[in-house]
Order: C-alpha cells, then structure tokens, then sequence
C-alpha cells in the first residue's frame, strides 16, 4: 500500500492505493464514509486489490479535518440535495479524472463505492460512461424523496448495486422504495439482518457483513472483468 497525493482544484487528497499484481487493471475508488478512514476499509481494500482491482481509498478529510469538510459541506444546499453539482460530487469526479492519467489504470472500467453521505457520489458516478460498476451503501444525502434527483436518476442507464439494512433511520426504507421507481431494473437492492447503518465497518467482523462484501465483489467483477 502507497498513499499518494493528488492535486485538485482548490486543495489536495491523500489517497490509499491498493494496486494489483496486473498492469492496466480496472479500479476501484472505494470513499468512506462520515467516519474518515479507518483500518476495515483499508483491509478490504487489500483484500480487493488482491482479487485483481487497482483499489483507491480518498482521504476526503485532508488537510482540513473532518471538522472543516463538513462545515464545507453541510452549509451547501447542492450537497444536502444531492444535487449533480455539489461539491463533494465535483471533487471525487476530479479525483476520478486523475485516477483514469495513472498508467496501470484501465480507465475504461472503474468501480466507485460510495457510502452514507458519499453513497450519493456513487449513485452520480452511474452517470459517468466510465464508471462501470457504482455501488451505493445507504444514501444518506439528499435530504428529501429518494436522496437522487430525479433528472439524474431518470438519466441512468446502467447496473447500480444498493445494500442496506432493515432499520435504518438515516437511509429508511421508504428512501430505497423510491429510489427503485427511479431506476427500474437497473437497481439490485440487498438487505442485511442484524446489521446497523454503516455496513462496510462489517465487512470482517459478522457473517451479514461477510456476505455484504461477497455481493458487493460479485457485482464488481461481473461488471469490469
């Protein structure tokens, strides 16, 4: 594992890169949640990376701390929307942009991972022609109907993966429901028993995680190799 910097427009992300034994394999941007960076996200990470997938892990929080990036963004009535042009949403697509410049990147088949207030970066990544496999982890933002606009959600025409729990205050079911009438039979939806919000920090440690991050590199694979 190497943590690299890269320079956007108005600041610079240190970013945890996982690269496989293969050149010019597809990635996966794999963005935390609320909860920064934290050691299950970079062991999957690993465990990813050993499956074949270059694996990028943001640190959304450099530089500036968790404190800031929230200040940042919670005062931003695109990001509390979801709109397109919030600017989480801006940021992790420069991120993306880079990503696809490194030589043993595929930039034609990328995965992005989003989860809680990041879950709504990867329902916007659906968007992108080069994002082949976006997997959402409860939404948590927008704050109203299904948490994706409806423009954008009607302009999706792609595989998207969703995963959530059967109580979940901040991404509630009615949400999901929602959501699925947005995008039809383009959203495989997965419910866990006995998880809480927050089911990668599971990945490693239930079997309901376990099987989380087993769906979750079923649909990885099937849609980049």
């Amino acid at each position: 594992m190497a943590i690299q910097q890269f320079s956007l427009s108005n600041r610079e992300i240190d970013v945890h890169i996982f690269q496989s034994g293969n050149e010019k394999a597809p990635a996966v941007i794999f963005l935390p949640d609320l909860t920064g960076v934290g050691e299950v996200q970079l062991e999957s990470a690993r465990l990813m990376a050993l499956d074949g997938f270059h694996v990028f892990v943001p640190d959304l929080f450099s530089h500036e701390g968790a404190a800031k990036w929230c200040i940042r963004m919670f005062f931003n009535l695109a990001f509390l929307t979801n709109e397109a042009s919030n600017p989480g949403v801006v940021e992790v697509f420069e991120l993306i942009d880079r990503i696809k410049q490194l030589p043993f990147v595929d930039a034609g088949r990328l995965g992005v991972i989003g989860q809680c207030l990041t879950g709504g970066f990867a329902l916007h990544a659906a968007l992108r022609d080069d994002v082949k496999a976006p997997v959402v982890f409860h939404h948590s933002l927008g704050v109203t109907g299904s948490g994706m606009p409806e423009a954008s959600a009607r302009a999706i025409c792609k595989p998207i993966q969703g995963h959530y729990v059967q109580i979940d205050p901040m991404c509630p079911k009615a949400r999901v429901d929602q959501l699925k009438e947005q995008l039809g039979t383009y959203f495989e939806t997965n419910y866990y028993d006995w998880l809480p919000h927050g089911i990668p920090h599971f990945f490693r440690r239930t079997d309901e995680g376990r099987r989380a991050y087993i769906n979750m590199m079923r649909f990885l694979k099937m849609q980049l190799n």
